[in-house]
């Protein structure tokens, strides 16, 4: 390589750390800084930092516990309902099993608000409380349709 090829890319070298240095401070001379602009906030300060807890998209809490731990799922994550239960040292729900909310809380993962129950009799409960129409025999949903609202054109 010529010597003037040489003495170009020092040149540009010392400019981009000098500019780095202004930019990110001395400490940065020398670092990888693609991916790290410095501009957003990380850990308890980022708008979505979860502490290590979150709501599934079922409602149920889940847990950072590593992705060796035998609940986790890919990401580390596991229910904490299932954790505390096993915490407890009570056998994990089989395939025919799950766990009930007693109060129907799903956040609510008290070892005493969570109880064991097969399917027949999970879908039994829930049935009970659903009910059903006295006209047709079908089961009422959850939401209430009382009908909609009258709308005024005027």
């Amino acid at each position: 390589m010529p010597r003037d090829r040489e003495n170009e890319r020092a040149r540009q070298r010392r400019y981009r750390d000098k500019r780095k240095a202004e930019k990110y401070g001395p400490e940065s001379i020398g670092v990888d800084m693609r991916g790290r602009t410095g501009t957003q906030p990380r850990g308890p300060a980022h708008p979505r930092w979860n502490n290590d807890r979150m709501i599934s998209s079922d409602g149920y809490v889940k847990i950072r516990v590593g992705a060796e731990h035998p609940l986790a799922d890919p990401n580390g994550y596991a229910y904490e309902h299932l954790v505390v239960w096993a915490a407890a040292g009570r056998p994990l729900p089989r395939e025919d099993e799950l766990l009930h909310h007693r109060n129907e809380v799903k956040s609510d993962n008290r070892l005493s608000n969570l109880q064991l129950l097969t399917r027949a009799e999970h879908n039994a409960l829930h049935i009970a409380v659903r009910g059903r129409d006295a006209a047709t025999g079908r089961l009422l949903s959850r939401v209430e349709h009382n009908g909609f609202p009258e709308v005024t054109h005027g």
